[in-house]
């Protein structure tokens, strides 16, 4: 999904005094309190008596991953304890700024990921969390819950860690939460991502338990820190040009290449992808920017590529992504790259794809499929994102006869989910041992391109792995929802929107289940009031799915709970 990425995120530096977002921050389900690195290393000091630097080998330890039976039938589901929190990782709180100082409506990252996360719950599970949209999910969803009551700090994580260390508005309010892990050994923490601070505050909860272990639906910390981004997809220039390219056809030539990435030479990971080259960060932008041209010009002399698309390695949701970049335009390339070297990461020079369109009710979209792995097995089939430009507005299921249909070679269907076992297995190989993450990615997806890219390759389509989100992520809803509904339908559909200011979760549900039909099933995800809320619908068919959401939508918005665009 061009979704809920992850990555290695910058140092934490707190608005200072003089910043102008007390003015600014307006409308947030919380405050604008970030903890500093030097402050969350102080907490850990306190909360675990010893230094940060030896969280992570802790974490990989006594934090392992958990892996579920790989048939359903295999095992009871054991008890969870739901606790979605923003990350530094993708750099919540530094998008939502952004939004607000550019004069964008922000997506309240903080809001929407702790209020939706209750609905991947069931009865007898239990949430933590302290935001209004969350208190009316526990509420909806029949969940236990705890409410740390902290709205003063924008991420949960940093909540949790001075609620821990005794400093948060109630004292003494995790101690249910610590009785109730202690009564359930089992459980398994339901995560948005294992961050370091999330890191320090479940090893903290462990020790009180008094657990040797506890589990987590997350990766583990190598893989959230090591692989969650584009970094592995494509080599460097230096390696691609190692690769000799004479006597190879193309696509020979382009899996020559991708076998030089870092995933396929530290882990064994062999995937379809598009021609690209990684452009590692450096301190200088003028020698950032002759990297990307440096890479323009390898994809012009191997593949005859004419349009490359710049992408961050971090960032997620569409974020930053500069598309149809002429690559013979050396001056428009580095204007681009000196832009994209102030956000401090590593970036993929990629041939531009024209997507493989298809017509859903009237309304064009690319074919943008993604594939996914939850408890450590690959799942069933790939869903399709809707895409509302690089954005991602939601998905439905999207079957082998919908890719024939909407004239894909019968080939490719096959080929992502060879593409998806390969990307599980390189996590579970000996390699992965060598690199301290074997068994450690139980939850992602991979996100393919389908279409032209010219050059080379001429008029054909081509498939290609763009993207890897190694941590929870949008289409896990659509996925939950798809299992709730398995013997009903074949078809399910999320559609992402932005809520009114009125819509809060009672009357968006009362609302939702007036316009469903009784011949369909729906479900609200969750409801942020003005920033970002979710449907789900079952349908007879792919189109039939996508239309009930959208009427769904639209049902909602003639009763005023919904904007006129996607979240």
């Amino acid at each position: 999904m061009i979704t809920d990425n992850g990555g290695s995120a910058a140092p934490t530096v707190p608005p200072s005094p003089t910043d102008d977002i007390g003015v600014l921050w307006k409308g947030f389900c919380t405050g604008y309190r970030v903890l500093a690195d030097a402050e969350v290393a102080d907490l850990c000091k306190r909360l675990l008596d010893h230094g940060i630097d030896q969280v992570p080998a802790r974490a990989a330890r006594e934090l392992p991953s958990y892996v579920a039976p790989a048939r359903p039938d295999e095992g009871s589901r054991p008890p969870a304890l739901v606790m979605h929190s923003a990350t530094r990782t993708t750099r919540g709180f530094d998008g939502d700024l952004a939004d607000v100082r550019a004069g964008r409506d922000p997506y309240d990252v903080a809001g929407y990921l702790e209020a939706r996360a209750v609905s991947l719950g069931v009865a007898g599970d239990l949430a933590v969390g302290r935001v209004r949209p969350w208190q009316e999910a526990v509420r909806q969803y029949g969940l236990d819950s705890v409410d740390i009551r902290d709205l003063d700090v924008y991420y949960l994580s940093d909540a949790l860690l001075l609620a821990a260390a005794g400093e948060g508005p109630q004292p003494g309010v995790l101690e249910p939460v610590v009785e109730w892990v202690r009564a359930r050994p089992s459980t398994v923490v339901r995560l948005y991502a294992l961050d370091l601070e999330t890191q320090v505050f479940l090893l903290w909860l462990k020790e009180r338990a008094g657990l040797d272990v506890l589990h987590v639906d997350a990766n583990s910390p190598v893989v959230s820190a090591r692989w969650n981004r584009k970094n592995h997809v494509h080599p460097t220039v230096p390696d691609a040009r190692a690769v000799a390219a004479t006597g190879l056809a193309p696509d020979d030539l382009l899996a020559a290449e991708q076998r030089q990435s870092e995933g396929c030479r530290l882990l064994g990971m062999e995937l379809p992808v598009l021609p690209g080259y990684l452009v590692e960060r450096t301190d200088d932008p003028d020698t950032f920017a002759a990297g990307v041209v440096a890479a323009a010009a390898l994809l012009t002399e191997r593949y005859g590529l004419q349009r490359g698309c710049l992408k961050p390695c971090e960032a997620g949701d569409g974020a930053r992504i500069v598309t149809g970049l002429a690559l013979s335009d050396e001056a428009a390339l580095r204007h681009h790259a000196r832009a994209a070297h102030q956000h401090g990461d590593a970036y993929v020079l990629e041939a531009h794809t024209d997507f493989h369109p298809c017509t859903i009710n009237g309304r064009r979209f690319i074919l943008a499929p993604s594939g996914h792995v939850r408890g450590g097995q690959v799942l069933p089939g790939v869903t399709l994102q809707l895409m509302n430009g690089v954005s991602w507005e939601g998905n439905v299921t999207l079957t082998e006869e919908d890719c024939v249909r909407f004239g894909l070679p019968a080939r490719m269907y096959g080929d992502m989910m060879t593409a998806m076992h390969a990307t599980r297995d390189a996590f579970h190989g000996p390699q992965s041992a060598v690199q301290g993450c074997q068994g450690g990615m139980v939850t992602g997806g991979v996100d393919f391109a389908v279409g032209r890219i010219g050059g080379v390759f001429g008029d054909r389509i081509v498939l290609g792995a763009i993207d890897f989100n190694l941590s929870s992520h949008g289409a896990e809803y659509m996925r939950a929802f798809q299992d709730e509904v398995a013997d009903r339908a074949t078809h399910v559909a999320t559609r992402v929107y932005r809520p009114d200011m009125a819509a809060d979760l009672d009357t968006t549900v009362r609302a939702v289940a007036g316009l469903t039909p009784g011949s369909r099933w729906s479900k609200v995800v969750a409801s942020v009031p003005g920033r970002w809320g979710m449907v789900a619908v079952t349908g007879t068919g792919l189109e039939d799915a996508v239309g009930a959401a959208e009427e769904l939508v639209t049902g909602l918005r003639a009763a005023g709970l919904a904007g006129g665009g996607t979240a």
